[in-house]
């Protein structure tokens, strides 16, 4: 009799299905550390041809220094018609990548007015801004900034047929990174504005209130300076200003000055050519810096054989400063008057002073004319061996004592800037010259080391051109009318040949 056949054994469905367990749950630990690392070890890259979007080194760092969350609040509608409606796309593309370098620590809402009302109204509420809308609020630790969206970009005037005026420049990553510094520097450091001797004020309707503006986007104060009043300047002020006094300043005055730049002070001195101010510019010679007794004029034709002359002066300014590097292909606009100014090299080497050249005319035609010319009813002349041929130079940038050690974080050095034009300061001035708002801030934060703020250029839109020769163009059209549909029908061929076989 045959052997029966063994009993299978019987199948572990326990076995089985903790097995099946543990697999699903590898594969879903291997998807969720892939996710994990993509999520936060990812790499971004930018690019496009001109890098819009990328990010300045100083707001990268800025963010990752980031100790709190920040949230920033986009009141927008891409249906809006109102200011600033027209830079919906570049600000959403901009604070992604804010969104992106903040690694979590920036979190960014775009909330439309018209679709979100609830929303809307505790935001308003918490806020306080009212019905307005185009606007970026930034909150980070209770304390908030609003910013327009309208004042994000420099627009070009607007054309002969009230066409709408087109963006010179977006200036978004600036104006967000400064709000940004504002509320999270623990204190606001001071600038000191020299007052009493004829300059104007800081009151609301004074002529430099589009100036005190840009100062205090810069989470920088302004505040008024009366030299009789102090025994000291306080070297608490991150600088101090004198900006075109009219009537010249005491020797008390000067004292205090010097004493204050020789505690590191910062001093940013605008001299108007109106004014005689011996005593100021003998305070400055012993720096160094001799201001010229000229006005900066040159020539410009108004019809065929008829020329005027003018005493705005268009300006270049001169990489050698370092601070102005990224502005050296932008032309400055100087109106009113401009004295011209030389260096004394033997007597800056003497004081160890460090003196660059900051500002010249543009171009070659202006001279210092000697003549008293806003007193003269002549038309100024340039006179061989009495008037000062170019190159002229009416900006000058000067430092001793500093450390050139990045590690050092303390203020080691005296600084100062001189200027042989104060008008430019004017709202008039700032509001036709954007290069000059830029050169103003630039020169403040150098002088209140804060070279970081200098490093964010705007971003010029620039538009490709595809520039071909005849014998190019020939060529395109001879490919697109004869080339392709010829290669068309020879692949039809050989195809035809094929299924002939």
């Amino acid at each position: 009799m045959a052997n029966p056949l063994p009993k299978p054994a019987g199948i572990n469905r326990w076995r089985i299905g903790a097995n099946v367990i543990l697999q699903t749950l590898i594969v879903a630990a291997i998807v969720l550390m892939i996710n994990y690392v993509g999520f936060n070890r990812y790499q971004r890259w930018d690019l496009s041809r001109y890098n819009k979007y990328a990010l300045s080194e100083l707001t990268k760092k800025l963010l990752r220094s980031l100790k709190k969350e920040v949230k920033i609040y986009v009141f927008f509608s891409p249906s809006s018609q109102s200011a600033g409606s027209e830079l919906y796309v570049d600000l959403q593309n901009l604070l992604k990548e804010y969104e992106s370098a903040g690694k979590r620590k920036v979190q960014v809402e775009t909330i439309d007015p018209y679709r979100n009302l609830t929303h809307t109204r505790e935001l308003q509420t918490k806020y306080n801004f009212g019905a307005e809308e185009n606007l970026v609020i930034i909150d980070y630790q209770d304390r908030k900034k609003l910013l327009r969206v309208a004042d994000m970009a420099e627009y070009d005037p607007p054309g002969m047929f009230n066409e709408a005026p087109q963006i010179r420049a977006f200036r978004g990553e600036q104006i967000i990174t400064s709000a940004l510094i504002e509320l999270t520097e623990e204190k606001e450091s001071k600038i000191g504005f020299v007052v009493g001797h004829g300059e104007p004020g800081l009151k609301d309707g004074s002529p430099l209130t589009r100036f005190k503006e840009y100062v205090e986007r810069q989470n920088l104060k302004l505040e008024p300076l009366i030299l009789t009043n102090l025994e000291r300047i306080p070297t608490d002020f991150a600088a101090v200003v004198l900006a075109g006094p009219k009537y010249d300043l005491g020797d008390r005055d000067l004292s205090l000055l010097r004493n204050y730049w020789n505690e590191q002070g910062r001093l940013l001195i605008l001299l108007d050519p109106k004014t005689k101010t011996p005593k100021l510019d003998q305070f400055l010679v012993e720096f160094g810096i001799r201001p010229d007794h000229d006005i900066i004029v040159t020539q410009f034709k108004t019809g065929i054989e008829e020329q005027s002359v003018t005493l705005d002066v268009y300006a270049q300014f001169l990489p050698e400063t370092g601070f102005l590097r990224s502005l050296s292909q932008a032309t400055g606009f100087f109106p009113g008057g401009t004295r011209s100014m030389s260096i004394d090299e033997s007597k800056t080497a003497q004081e160890g002073l460090s003196v660059t050249k900051a500002v010249t005319p543009a171009v070659p035609d202006y001279w210092g004319d000697k003549d008293e010319v806003f007193n003269s009813q002549s038309t100024p002349t340039y006179v061989q061996g009495v008037d000062l041929p170019p190159p002229l130079y009416f900006g000058v940038a000067l430092e001793r004592g500093s450390i050139k050690d990045a590690r050092v974080q303390v203020r080691s050095s005296s600084r100062m800037i001189v200027l042989g034009n104060a008008d430019f300061l004017r709202n008039e001035s700032l509001s036709e010259s954007a290069p000059d708002i830029d050169f103003v801030m630039m020169s403040i934060n150098w002088l209140a080391d804060r070279e970081q703020l200098v490093a964010i250029a705007p971003k010029v839109p620039r538009a490709f051109t595809l520039n071909l020769s005849d014998a190019q163009m020939n060529e395109i059209v001879l490919l697109t009318v004869a080339g392709i549909p010829m290669l068309v029908a020879l692949l039809g061929a050989g195809v035809w040949a094929l299924r002939r076989r």
